[in-house]
This record gives structure tokens, C-alpha cells and sequence, in this order.
């Protein structure tokens, strides 16, 4: 901080003392961060896409994320204030604002044991049963497609097929380097998962297990964590198959 003084006296002869008065100019600095200097707080409550925290607007914020996650479809009422909560990660304004850490860790779990459930009652993708028609397919649990549907990866894809990146609060560590390398994917993933995690606290283990088995586990769309969990599996043995291929043209 910068801060210019003048300082002024003037006598006051029945008390038989002086008056000062100072008057004081301080600088905020805007850019990177420069010991000594007070941050104009608007440089450091925008988010990477420009968003400023304190101007955020309810039907340009909180209530598009209620759309996008189709909340009111399954009943789900959550508060403009947990939204952004949701949407706030710790390293955003130092820590400053109510943040997401404990409501992810929470719904992390509890997409865990969904996708667990969703594994043991869907058929493999041979369509064999076990111990006959009926029976919970064990086989399916920790499969790479079993893992892939909890994964950071999985979940910050989903973040961002729905656009819901641009409502993100976080800090870029180096804001001239890609999202990967400033942890993007720890970061959106959080996101999700704290979303769970909320539903979950808020309006109970029923309704957070139909957001799961309706918004994130439908086959039928496109940009599930299913269907984003295959794609990465079907890209992860192209990868090996390729690499394998180029090995042995070498030998």
C-alpha cells in the first residue's frame, strides 16, 4: 500500500494544544501481485472468464445452473448462496469466500456409492449374466469404466460440456499457461461433486440419488458421465494400441 500524507496544525490556544489533520491517498494495484501494495479487490474477484463475484446476477448465475442441471425437474431446491458456494473453490479470493472443499468431499462419496449400485445392476458390455438373469453383476465393479465414472477427469468434462466452466470461481496459478497445467480438472471435478454434495445435505439422499441416475448416468445423453467415461476408456485403449503398434515397428 501506498499511502500519501499531509499533515496540517494549527494551534487552539484554550486548551492550550495543537490539532492535526492527515489527510491520505491510497493506491490499489491491479496485475500481479507486488509486496507492499494493496490489491484493488477487483483484480483478484474475477474469475478466468471475467466474472466478477460481486456483481454476479441470479438470473445470469444461479439460475442458469438451475437450468442446465435440470434442479426443478427433480425437485431439488438449493439456495442462490449455496450455488455459488458450489461454484466457489478454495483458491479463489485467498479463501476469503464461502467455499467448496467440504460439500465435494461429501458428494464425491456418495457418487461413489451410486455408481457403485448403477455398476452391480446393469448388464456387462458382453450382455453374459453370472448366476443367472436376475443376479447383481459384481464382475462390473472395478472395471476401468467403473472408475472412470468417478474420475476428475470424467467429472470436469461433464463441467464443461454443460458450459458450466464460465461460472467457476478459481485461481489460475499462471494465467498465461492452459487450464491443465493450473489444475482445470481437480477444479471442475470439485465443482460436480460439490453440486452432490449439496443436494444431497439439503434435500436429502432420495432426490440426490435421482439427480444421479437421471442428469449424470442416462445413456441416452450424450454428455453423461456415462457416455464421457466410455469415450475416455474406447480413447484410452486406442492410446495403448497405437503406442503398442509403434513398439513393434521399432523392434
Amino acid at each position: 500500500m501506498i499511502s500519501i500524507s499531509g499533515s496540517f496544525r494549527r494551534p487552539v490556544a484554550a486548551l492550550n494544544c495543537n490539532l492535526q489533520s492527515i489527510r491520505s491517498v491510497i493506491y490499489l494495484h491491479k496485475g500481479p501481485r507486488i509486496n507492499g501494495l494493496r490489491r484493488d479487490p477487483e483484480s483478484y474477484l474475477r474469475n478466468p472468464s471475467g466474472v466478477l463475484f460481486t456483481e454476479i446476477q441470479a438470473k445470469e448465475c444461479q439460475d442458469k445452473v438451475r437450468s442446465i442441471l435440470e434442479l426443478p425437474k427433480y425437485g431439488i431446491n438449493l439456495s442462490n448462496e449455496l450455488i455459488l458456494q458450489c461454484l466457489t473453490h478454495k483458491s479463489f479470493a485467498h479463501g476469503s469466500k464461502p467455499y467448496n472443499e467440504k460439500l465435494s468431499l461429501l458428494g464425491s462419496q456418495f457418487l461413489k456409492l451410486q455408481t457403485s449400485i448403477h455398476s452391480l445392476r446393469n448388464d456387462p458390455p458382453t450382455g453374459t449374466h453370472e448366476n443367472g438373469p436376475l443376479s447383481l453383476q459384481f464382475s462390473n465393479l472395478g472395471t476401468k469404466f467403473a472408475k472412470e465414472l468417478t474420475s476428475k477427469k470424467t467429472a470436469s468434462a461433464f463441467i464443461k460440456s454443460h458450459n458450466l466452466s464460465p461460472f467457476v470461481f478459481w485461481k489460475m496459478k499462471d494465467p498465461l499457461k492452459d487450464g491443465q497445467i493450473n489444475g482445470e480438472t481437480t477444479i471442475f471435478a470439485s465443482v460436480l461433486n460439490a453440486f452432490i454434495g449439496a443436494i444431497l445435505s439439503t434435500n436429502g439422499s432420495e432426490k440426490a440419488s435421482k439427480f444421479i441416475d437421471g442428469s449424470l448416468l442416462d445413456k441416452g445423453d450424450l454428455h453423461s458421465l456415462t457416455n464421457i467415461a466410455n469415450e475416455n476408456v474406447t480413447s484410452t485403449k486406442t492410446t495403448i494400441l497405437i503406442k503398442e503398434k509403434e513398439n513393434e515397428a521399432t523392434l
